[in-house]
């Protein structure tokens, strides 16, 4: 009778390499919270804790006085100007002349970029339907806007 020696030595090699990864995850994870050189950290105490931020304090310097603005005030807010169904134009006045911040066309409408349009004008150019001409003016500081329609050429 033949004695069955391929899987005895098979569990044995299975149980040699499971116990030696057991020991290496073991390792791995008994070295969480030291250095590359085997110390312990070791966790401040309360009292200790004060006293660093303590003499932190004590030695920090003075706060800088706040930056003396430079610039003019900043202008008001920005305003929605609505372009009917095309969309809308988030505008600022500086002054008397209105800045564009923003340009939000509505679904199935797109801003067109021609050179002819003004820099305070937006043109809406929809599918299928006539492109809609929004001339911003400012007044009293308050953005507004004259929608008009574009006839198709």
């Amino acid at each position: 009778m033949e004695r069955p020696t391929r899987p005895v030595l098979q569990i044995a090699l299975w149980t040699a390499a499971a116990a030696g990864a057991l020991l290496l995850g073991l390792t791995a994870v008994g070295s969480i919270g030291s250095d590359l050189a085997g110390t312990q950290t070791q966790p401040l105490s309360a009292e200790q804790v004060d006293a660093r931020l303590a003499q932190q304090a004590a030695t920090a310097a003075p706060p800088a006085p706040a930056p003396v603005p430079t610039t003019a005030p900043a202008s008001a807010p920005p305003a929605v100007v609505q372009a009917g169904t095309a969309g809308n134009i988030l505008v600022r006045c500086d002054g008397a002349a209105p800045r564009i911040v923003s340009v939000n066309p509505a679904q199935g409408w797109e801003r067109e970029d021609d050179t002819d349009i003004g820099p305070a004008e937006v043109v809406f150019d929809g599918d299928d339907v006539p492109d809609v001409r929004v001339t911003l003016s400012c007044a009293g500081g308050v953005p507004t806007g004259r929608v008009a329609t574009v006839p198709e050429d």
